[in-house]
Protein backbone atom coordinates (compact mmCIF):
# COMPACT_ATOMS: atom_id res chain seq x y z
CA UNK A 1 0.00 0.00 0.00
CA UNK A 2 1.69 3.50 -1.11
CA UNK A 3 1.49 6.23 1.37
CA UNK A 4 -0.06 9.07 1.24
CA UNK A 5 0.95 12.30 0.67
CA UNK A 6 2.06 14.20 3.51
CA UNK A 7 -1.29 17.22 2.01
CA UNK A 8 -3.75 14.34 1.56
CA UNK A 9 -4.28 13.35 5.39
CA UNK A 10 -2.66 14.62 8.62
CA UNK A 11 -3.09 11.45 10.63
CA UNK A 12 0.50 10.85 8.48
CA UNK A 13 3.17 13.71 9.03
CA UNK A 14 6.25 14.23 7.50
CA UNK A 15 9.38 12.76 9.89
CA UNK A 16 11.62 15.68 7.57
CA UNK A 17 13.44 12.85 5.45
CA UNK A 18 10.60 12.40 2.40
CA UNK A 19 9.34 9.50 4.46
CA UNK A 20 6.19 9.66 6.20
CA UNK A 21 5.40 8.37 10.25
CA UNK A 22 2.32 7.56 11.54
CA UNK A 23 0.36 9.69 13.88
CA UNK A 24 0.34 9.35 17.30
CA UNK A 25 -3.47 9.28 17.58
CA UNK A 26 -3.56 6.45 15.11
CA UNK A 27 -5.87 3.66 16.53
CA UNK A 28 -7.28 0.51 15.95
CA UNK A 29 -10.24 0.05 13.80
CA UNK A 30 -13.02 -0.21 15.93
CA UNK A 31 -15.17 -4.13 15.49
CA UNK A 32 -18.54 -3.07 13.96
CA UNK A 33 -18.36 0.34 13.01
CA UNK A 34 -19.81 0.46 9.68
CA UNK A 35 -23.18 -1.55 11.21
CA UNK A 36 -22.66 1.91 13.59
CA UNK A 37 -22.45 4.46 10.82
CA UNK A 38 -25.48 2.79 9.05
CA UNK A 39 -27.73 2.98 11.41
CA UNK A 40 -26.49 6.42 12.30
CA UNK A 41 -26.80 7.28 8.65
CA UNK A 42 -30.81 6.22 8.00
CA UNK A 43 -31.65 7.78 11.08
CA UNK A 44 -30.58 11.23 10.14
CA UNK A 45 -31.75 10.55 6.60
CA UNK A 46 -35.22 10.05 8.60
CA UNK A 47 -34.64 12.99 10.68
CA UNK A 48 -33.49 16.51 9.59
CA UNK A 49 -30.87 18.49 11.31
CA UNK A 50 -30.40 22.64 11.43
CA UNK A 51 -27.22 21.52 9.35
CA UNK A 52 -29.36 20.20 6.27
CA UNK A 53 -30.86 22.98 5.55
CA UNK A 54 -28.57 26.04 6.98
CA UNK A 55 -24.96 24.26 6.95
CA UNK A 56 -22.17 26.05 5.59
CA UNK A 57 -22.03 24.14 2.61
CA UNK A 58 -25.15 24.82 1.68
CA UNK A 59 -25.42 29.08 1.85
CA UNK A 60 -23.06 30.17 -0.74
CA UNK A 61 -25.53 31.41 -3.84
CA UNK A 62 -24.72 29.39 -6.92
CA UNK A 63 -26.16 29.67 -10.50
CA UNK A 64 -25.01 30.75 -13.55
CA UNK A 65 -25.15 34.45 -12.74
CA UNK A 66 -22.59 33.41 -9.72
CA UNK A 67 -18.95 33.03 -10.88
CA UNK A 68 -17.26 30.17 -9.15
CA UNK A 69 -14.82 31.69 -7.48
CA UNK A 70 -17.87 33.60 -5.84
CA UNK A 71 -19.45 30.94 -4.72
CA UNK A 72 -15.87 29.32 -3.16
CA UNK A 73 -15.48 32.83 -0.67
CA UNK A 74 -19.09 32.67 0.44
CA UNK A 75 -18.34 29.10 1.53
CA UNK A 76 -15.01 29.91 3.08
CA UNK A 77 -16.69 33.20 4.71
CA UNK A 78 -19.73 30.99 5.86
CA UNK A 79 -17.55 28.37 7.82
CA UNK A 80 -15.27 31.56 9.17
CA UNK A 81 -18.74 32.57 10.69
CA UNK A 82 -19.54 29.27 11.80
CA UNK A 83 -16.93 28.65 14.79
CA UNK A 84 -18.62 28.77 18.19
CA UNK A 85 -22.02 29.52 16.45
CA UNK A 86 -24.95 27.71 15.91
CA UNK A 87 -25.92 27.00 12.03
CA UNK A 88 -29.54 29.28 12.26
CA UNK A 89 -27.02 32.01 13.45
CA UNK A 90 -24.71 31.21 10.65
CA UNK A 91 -27.13 31.22 8.18
CA UNK A 92 -28.66 34.37 9.05
CA UNK A 93 -25.24 36.20 8.88
CA UNK A 94 -24.38 35.09 5.36
CA UNK A 95 -28.29 36.20 3.76
CA UNK A 96 -27.27 39.71 5.69
CA UNK A 97 -23.96 39.34 4.06
CA UNK A 98 -25.53 38.25 1.05
CA UNK A 99 -28.30 41.18 0.69
CA UNK A 100 -26.97 44.22 2.58
CA UNK A 101 -23.32 44.48 0.90
CA UNK A 102 -22.98 46.43 -2.06
CA UNK A 103 -22.77 43.93 -4.76
CA UNK A 104 -23.46 40.84 -2.39
CA UNK A 105 -20.63 38.89 -0.46
CA UNK A 106 -17.94 39.04 -2.46
CA UNK A 107 -14.43 39.88 -1.55
CA UNK A 108 -14.48 43.41 -2.94
CA UNK A 109 -17.45 44.07 -0.99
CA UNK A 110 -15.61 43.16 2.32
CA UNK A 111 -12.88 45.11 1.85
CA UNK A 112 -15.01 48.25 1.20
CA UNK A 113 -17.49 48.19 3.84
CA UNK A 114 -16.14 49.75 6.66
CA UNK A 115 -15.41 47.69 9.59
CA UNK A 116 -18.44 49.09 11.80
CA UNK A 117 -20.79 48.20 9.59
CA UNK A 118 -19.54 44.80 8.60
CA UNK A 119 -19.04 44.50 12.68
CA UNK A 120 -22.68 45.40 12.84
CA UNK A 121 -24.68 42.67 10.08
CA UNK A 122 -22.70 39.62 11.55
CA UNK A 123 -23.27 40.70 15.10
CA UNK A 124 -25.17 37.91 16.30
CA UNK A 125 -22.55 35.34 15.36
CA UNK A 126 -20.05 34.01 18.24
CA UNK A 127 -16.72 36.61 18.64
CA UNK A 128 -18.00 38.84 15.57
CA UNK A 129 -15.53 41.25 16.80
CA UNK A 130 -12.54 38.95 16.00
CA UNK A 131 -14.39 37.65 13.03
CA UNK A 132 -14.74 41.06 11.15
CA UNK A 133 -11.14 41.83 11.48
CA UNK A 134 -10.59 37.95 10.20
CA UNK A 135 -12.63 38.68 7.12
CA UNK A 136 -10.98 41.95 6.03
CA UNK A 137 -7.37 40.24 6.21
CA UNK A 138 -8.66 37.18 4.61
CA UNK A 139 -10.32 39.48 1.77
CA UNK A 140 -6.91 41.23 1.41
CA UNK A 141 -4.92 37.98 0.85
CA UNK A 142 -7.51 36.35 -1.14
CA UNK A 143 -6.91 39.27 -3.31
CA UNK A 144 -3.57 40.16 -3.35
CA UNK A 145 -2.14 36.51 -3.23
CA UNK A 146 -4.39 33.97 -4.85
CA UNK A 147 -6.27 36.31 -8.14
CA UNK A 148 -9.52 37.02 -6.65
CA UNK A 149 -10.10 33.40 -5.77
CA UNK A 150 -9.65 31.47 -2.50
CA UNK A 151 -6.73 28.71 -1.53
CA UNK A 152 -7.17 25.37 -2.92
CA UNK A 153 -4.81 23.86 -0.39
CA UNK A 154 -4.94 22.76 3.18
CA UNK A 155 -1.85 24.19 4.29
CA UNK A 156 -2.77 27.85 2.46
CA UNK A 157 -6.17 27.73 4.07
CA UNK A 158 -5.02 27.03 7.43
CA UNK A 159 -2.33 29.27 6.97
CA UNK A 160 -5.34 32.40 6.44
CA UNK A 161 -6.56 34.23 9.70
CA UNK A 162 -8.71 32.44 12.09
CA UNK A 163 -9.19 29.41 9.49
CA UNK A 164 -8.49 26.23 10.89
CA UNK A 165 -8.16 22.44 9.85
CA UNK A 166 -11.96 21.79 10.68
CA UNK A 167 -12.59 24.64 8.18
CA UNK A 168 -9.93 23.83 5.50
CA UNK A 169 -11.27 20.27 5.27
CA UNK A 170 -14.42 21.35 4.86
CA UNK A 171 -13.47 24.21 2.26
CA UNK A 172 -11.93 21.58 0.06
CA UNK A 173 -15.23 19.22 0.06
CA UNK A 174 -17.64 22.27 -0.28
CA UNK A 175 -15.69 24.42 -2.69
CA UNK A 176 -13.05 22.85 -4.87
CA UNK A 177 -14.42 19.39 -4.31
CA UNK A 178 -11.33 17.87 -2.90
CA UNK A 179 -11.66 14.96 -0.14
CA UNK A 180 -8.67 15.44 1.78
CA UNK A 181 -9.23 15.02 5.23
CA UNK A 182 -11.76 15.26 7.73
CA UNK A 183 -13.92 18.05 9.03
CA UNK A 184 -14.07 17.32 12.82
CA UNK A 185 -15.99 20.19 14.87
CA UNK A 186 -17.20 19.77 18.03
CA UNK A 187 -20.14 17.05 17.63
CA UNK A 188 -17.79 14.68 15.29
CA UNK A 189 -15.13 15.34 18.34
CA UNK A 190 -17.67 13.91 21.09
CA UNK A 191 -19.48 11.79 18.71
CA UNK A 192 -16.23 9.96 18.03
CA UNK A 193 -15.27 9.35 21.44
CA UNK A 194 -18.92 8.74 22.82
CA UNK A 195 -19.08 5.64 20.52
CA UNK A 196 -15.48 4.58 21.62
CA UNK A 197 -14.23 5.06 17.86
CA UNK A 198 -11.48 6.92 19.41
CA UNK A 199 -9.66 7.55 22.49
CA UNK A 200 -9.06 11.51 22.51
CA UNK A 201 -11.74 13.35 24.19
CA UNK A 202 -8.83 15.21 26.07
CA UNK A 203 -6.90 15.83 23.03
CA UNK A 204 -9.09 18.04 20.87
CA UNK A 205 -10.82 17.89 17.64
CA UNK A 206 -7.12 17.74 15.99
CA UNK A 207 -6.30 14.41 17.91
CA UNK A 208 -9.91 13.12 16.85
CA UNK A 209 -9.36 13.78 12.94
CA UNK A 210 -5.89 12.00 13.00
CA UNK A 211 -7.56 8.78 14.75
CA UNK A 212 -10.27 9.25 12.80
CA UNK A 213 -8.43 9.21 9.56
CA UNK A 214 -6.03 6.76 10.79
CA UNK A 215 -8.70 3.68 10.28
CA UNK A 216 -12.02 5.32 8.35
CA UNK A 217 -11.61 4.54 4.77
CA UNK A 218 -11.66 7.63 2.39
CA UNK A 219 -14.60 7.25 0.53
CA UNK A 220 -16.68 7.94 4.15
CA UNK A 221 -14.57 11.00 5.56
CA UNK A 222 -17.05 13.81 3.65
CA UNK A 223 -19.80 12.15 4.86
CA UNK A 224 -19.08 11.72 8.48
CA UNK A 225 -19.11 15.28 9.53
CA UNK A 226 -22.67 15.82 8.08
CA UNK A 227 -24.27 12.51 9.63
CA UNK A 228 -22.77 13.21 13.36
CA UNK A 229 -23.29 16.87 13.11
CA UNK A 230 -27.12 16.24 12.49
CA UNK A 231 -27.01 13.26 15.06
CA UNK A 232 -25.39 15.56 17.71
CA UNK A 233 -27.77 18.78 16.85
CA UNK A 234 -30.58 16.60 17.72
CA UNK A 235 -30.13 13.58 19.79
CA UNK A 236 -26.60 12.98 20.67
CA UNK A 237 -26.90 16.37 22.79
CA UNK A 238 -23.51 17.84 24.21
CA UNK A 239 -25.51 17.52 28.06
CA UNK A 240 -28.58 15.32 28.55
CA UNK A 241 -28.21 12.79 25.35
CA UNK A 242 -31.65 11.15 24.36
CA UNK A 243 -30.03 7.84 24.80
CA UNK A 244 -32.80 5.93 24.98
CA UNK A 245 -34.41 6.73 21.42
CA UNK A 246 -30.38 6.34 20.17
CA UNK A 247 -30.26 3.89 17.33
CA UNK A 248 -27.22 2.08 18.06
CA UNK A 249 -27.65 2.35 22.13
CA UNK A 250 -26.75 -1.45 22.93
CA UNK A 251 -23.74 -0.65 20.98
CA UNK A 252 -22.59 2.62 22.59
CA UNK A 253 -20.60 1.99 25.40
CA UNK A 254 -21.31 6.26 26.55
CA UNK A 255 -24.83 5.12 26.66
CA UNK A 256 -26.65 6.67 29.79
CA UNK A 257 -29.59 5.66 31.60
CA UNK A 258 -29.43 2.32 30.66
CA UNK A 259 -29.16 -0.77 32.68
CA UNK A 260 -26.46 -4.02 31.42
CA UNK A 261 -30.05 -5.86 31.51
CA UNK A 262 -31.79 -3.34 29.11
CA UNK A 263 -28.90 -3.20 27.08
CA UNK A 264 -28.56 -6.55 26.59
CA UNK A 265 -32.57 -6.82 25.56
CA UNK A 266 -31.69 -4.02 23.21
CA UNK A 267 -29.01 -6.14 21.37
CA UNK A 268 -31.30 -9.07 21.31
CA UNK A 269 -34.07 -7.09 19.95
CA UNK A 270 -32.02 -5.74 17.26
CA UNK A 271 -30.56 -9.18 16.43
CA UNK A 272 -34.11 -10.76 15.83
CA UNK A 273 -34.87 -7.53 14.10
CA UNK A 274 -32.04 -8.02 11.65
CA UNK A 275 -32.65 -12.05 11.14
CA UNK A 276 -36.46 -11.28 10.64
CA UNK A 277 -35.60 -8.34 8.35
CA UNK A 278 -33.77 -11.09 5.81
CA UNK A 279 -35.94 -13.79 6.27
CA UNK A 280 -39.61 -12.36 5.94
CA UNK A 281 -39.59 -8.74 5.80
CA UNK A 282 -41.87 -6.18 7.79
CA UNK A 283 -45.24 -8.07 8.62
CA UNK A 284 -43.04 -10.95 10.60
CA UNK A 285 -40.80 -7.91 11.80
CA UNK A 286 -43.99 -6.12 13.18
CA UNK A 287 -45.21 -9.01 15.03
CA UNK A 288 -41.77 -9.65 16.65
CA UNK A 289 -41.49 -6.37 17.91
CA UNK A 290 -45.56 -6.75 19.38
CA UNK A 291 -44.88 -9.73 21.15
CA UNK A 292 -40.98 -8.20 22.87
CA UNK A 293 -42.99 -4.98 24.01
CA UNK A 294 -46.08 -6.16 25.17
CA UNK A 295 -44.59 -9.59 26.66
CA UNK A 296 -47.53 -11.48 25.31
CA UNK A 297 -47.42 -15.43 25.18
CA UNK A 298 -49.74 -16.12 21.71
CA UNK A 299 -49.51 -19.70 22.73
CA UNK A 300 -51.27 -19.38 26.21
CA UNK A 301 -53.88 -16.70 24.93
CA UNK A 302 -54.78 -19.71 21.77
CA UNK A 303 -54.71 -22.52 24.58
CA UNK A 304 -57.39 -19.97 27.33
CA UNK A 305 -59.66 -19.41 23.87
CA UNK A 306 -59.45 -22.79 22.84
CA UNK A 307 -60.30 -24.19 26.42
CA UNK A 308 -63.75 -21.68 26.44
CA UNK A 309 -65.03 -22.92 23.00
CA UNK A 310 -65.21 -25.96 24.20
CA UNK A 311 -66.74 -25.02 27.70
CA UNK A 312 -69.49 -23.00 25.45
CA UNK A 313 -70.24 -26.00 23.21
CA UNK A 314 -70.55 -28.52 26.13
CA UNK A 315 -72.97 -25.92 27.51
CA UNK A 316 -75.26 -26.11 24.95
CA UNK A 317 -75.36 -30.14 24.05
CA UNK A 318 -78.78 -31.35 25.46
CA UNK A 319 -78.20 -34.94 26.63
CA UNK A 320 -79.97 -37.83 25.89
CA UNK A 321 -81.93 -36.27 23.14
CA UNK A 322 -82.24 -38.57 19.95
CA UNK A 323 -84.75 -36.14 17.66
CA UNK A 324 -83.87 -36.18 14.46
CA UNK A 325 -84.79 -32.17 14.88
CA UNK A 326 -82.84 -29.29 15.38
CA UNK A 327 -83.11 -25.97 16.60
CA UNK A 328 -81.50 -23.23 14.56
CA UNK A 329 -79.84 -19.87 15.95
CA UNK A 330 -82.70 -17.89 14.70
CA UNK A 331 -85.24 -20.02 16.22
CA UNK A 332 -86.48 -21.37 13.22
CA UNK A 333 -86.56 -25.63 13.26
CA UNK A 334 -84.39 -27.53 10.94
CA UNK A 335 -86.26 -30.98 10.15
CA UNK A 336 -84.27 -33.93 8.31
CA UNK A 337 -85.39 -34.77 5.02
CA UNK A 338 -88.35 -37.46 4.87
CA UNK A 339 -85.62 -40.07 3.37
CA UNK A 340 -82.93 -39.45 6.15
CA UNK A 341 -85.72 -39.92 8.86
CA UNK A 342 -86.94 -42.91 7.59
CA UNK A 343 -83.16 -43.99 7.16
CA UNK A 344 -82.58 -43.51 10.38
CA UNK A 345 -85.90 -44.94 12.13
CA UNK A 346 -85.23 -48.12 10.07
CA UNK A 347 -81.72 -48.35 11.40
CA UNK A 348 -83.33 -47.55 15.10
CA UNK A 349 -85.79 -49.85 14.57
CA UNK A 350 -82.84 -53.40 13.33
CA UNK A 351 -80.59 -52.21 16.32
CA UNK A 352 -83.70 -52.10 18.92
CA UNK A 353 -84.10 -48.67 19.62
CA UNK A 354 -86.81 -46.30 19.05
CA UNK A 355 -87.08 -42.50 17.25
CA UNK A 356 -89.62 -40.78 18.61
CA UNK A 357 -91.82 -38.04 16.38
CA UNK A 358 -90.87 -34.12 17.65
CA UNK A 359 -94.46 -33.39 20.12
CA UNK A 360 -93.47 -30.36 21.44
CA UNK A 361 -90.88 -27.64 19.15
CA UNK A 362 -91.11 -25.46 22.00
CA UNK A 363 -88.90 -26.89 23.57
CA UNK A 364 -86.01 -26.67 20.74
CA UNK A 365 -85.64 -22.97 20.40
CA UNK A 366 -83.79 -23.44 23.81
CA UNK A 367 -82.06 -26.67 22.96
CA UNK A 368 -79.93 -28.27 20.32
CA UNK A 369 -79.09 -31.97 19.85
CA UNK A 370 -75.59 -33.93 19.23
CA UNK A 371 -75.68 -35.38 16.21
CA UNK A 372 -73.85 -38.52 18.00
CA UNK A 373 -76.83 -38.84 20.45
CA UNK A 374 -78.94 -40.76 17.54
CA UNK A 375 -76.78 -43.10 17.27
CA UNK A 376 -76.86 -45.78 20.07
Amino acid sequence: MNASPPTASAASTSNGGGGVKKSKFATKEPGGWEITLDRLREFRLQNPAPVDTMGCERLAEVGDHIPPEVSRYQTLVALMLSSQTKDTVTSVAVRRLQKELKGGLTIQSILDVPSEELNRIIGAVGFHNKKTVYLKQVAEICRDQYKGDIPDTAEALIALPGVGPKMAYLTLQCAWNKNLGIGVDVHVHRIANRLGWVKTEKDGPEGTREALQSWLPKEHWREINHIMVGFGQVLCLPRGPVCPSCPVQERCPSATGITKSQKKKMLLEAMIKAEREEAFGEVEIHAVHAKTENEVDDEEVVKKEKEADEMKVKNEVVEDDTSPYFAQDDGSVEVKEEDDSESMASSSVANGSKVSPLKDTSQLEKDSADIEDLIP
